[in-house]
């Protein structure tokens, strides 16, 4: 009977509860492993990894726009050295020691040229997403809660929407209008690509701010949720040490007992 009681009393002990408690933060690494713990906290620890978890998922969302948008300018920088080399075949095709046969062949060459320049607009691409051909003039990156979104634009740079389409160097005549276009085509394709790359600016810009949120949003969710381990490792000797005593008493009790049961016998 004594060491039944003992068992009994020694288990529901608030000293077992309290060193469970203490345990069960050491071994978590949080302060608060339920409701009862500490339900303000809780709420707001619940509340803060929603909010890091967003930001997460934002800073990765924005790297992958400046990825999409690096694709598109390094296809851009494609369809830029083939317009200058389509502007050197117009140079050559205007010098008056040509032959209209030698014209011909120069010709030949830039219209490959263009052809080049459509497969380039038409074959960039990032996860089947069509960068350069009007498919796709615009896309949304989602940066975090509070649908906060950034908004991408994309150029046509095929060579029907450059005004390229159909234009030849057969003749000096058509070579020399030819060259005045690609001059202002590059034109634009310069500035396309200076959008681009301010564009990649702004989601660099908008994923380090998310970064700099999501540091300063674990630091406030870690100091309310996890362990003070200098403390935790203090409260659990206390406990320790309260619990062993209240089983000494316990114990000593039972000794008391089982010593006056024979006089009343």
């Amino acid at each position: 009977m004594a060491l039944e009681s003992l068992n009994v009393t020694g288990a529901s002990s608030p000293y077992m509860n309290d060193l469970f408690k203490v345990n069960q933060s050491l071994t978590s690494g949080s302060r608060i492993n339920n409701s009862a713990d500490d339900a303000a906290g809780q709420a707001i620890v619940s509340s803060l990894t929603s909010q890091v978890n967003a930001q997460d998922v934002g800073v990765q969302n924005a790297n992958t726009g400046i990825n999409l948008l690096q694709t598109a300018d390094g296809a851009s920088n494609s369809i830029t050295q083939q317009l200058q080399r389509l502007s050197e075949l117009s140079l050559q095709a205007q010098n008056g020691t040509y032959s209209d046969a030698q014209r011909t062949i120069l010709n030949q060459e830039f219209q490959q040229g263009l052809e080049s320049i459509n497969q380039f607009a038409e074959s960039a691409s990032f996860n089947g997403i069509k960068l350069l051909n009007a498919e796709t003039p615009s896309l949304n990156i989602a940066l975090g809660a509070d649908n906060n979104t950034s908004t991408i634009q994309l150029p046509d740079l095929t060579a029907n929407n450059l005004g390229l389409a159909g234009t030849d160097i057969s003749t000096s005549t058509n070579a020399e209008a030819v060259q005045s276009q690609i001059s202002d085509v590059l034109g634009l394709i310069s500035d396309s690509r200076a959008q681009l790359g301010a564009q990649q600016n702004g989601l660099s810009s908008a994923a380090n701010d998310l970064m700099n949120q999501n540091l300063n949003s674990h630091s406030t969710r870690s100091q309310i949720n996890d362990t003070d381990y200098a403390k935790a490792v203090t409260d659990q000797a206390r406990q320790q040490v309260l619990n062993n005593a209240s089983v000494a008493m316990l114990a000593q009790r039972n000794q008391n007992y089982s010593n006056v049961l024979p006089l009343l016998s």
